[in-house]
């Protein structure tokens, strides 16, 4: 990681709204590897193809994580992945909860 991002001075004061929170990830997303670049994560329509199969709409922020870092291994995938849009699934079991993410080894979600 970039040197000249300092994780502490960039959450001083806490993440209090969305706008400082996509902020937070785009700094520190540039300063661990690469720039986050609009319309790079995941796409519109792959979205909305998992949205039809899952027949619910996927929370906003969620869908907003996906568009800007669904693409992004660096960022998703080093522990705990985050799952591709056609792996979401609706765990019934559970209540009907939506998962997107996997314990890395497969044993939680």
């Amino acid at each position: 990681m970039s040197g000249s991002f300092d994780v502490a001075q960039a959450l001083d004061g806490g993440v209090s709204d969305r706008d400082r929170a996509w902020t937070f990830i785009r700094s520190f997303a540039a300063a661990w590897g690469e720039p986050l670049i609009e319309d790079v994560g995941s796409h519109t329509a792959e979205l909305a193809r998992a949205e039809a199969t899952l027949g619910c709409s996927l929370p906003a922020a969620l869908h907003e994580v996906y568009a800007l870092v669904g693409t992004r291994p660096d960022l998703v995938a080093n522990q705990d992945p985050l799952l591709p849009p056609h792996e979401m699934f609706v765990h019934d079991e559970c209540g009907g909860v939506l998962v997107f993410r996997s314990e890395n080894q497969g044993c939680a979600f």
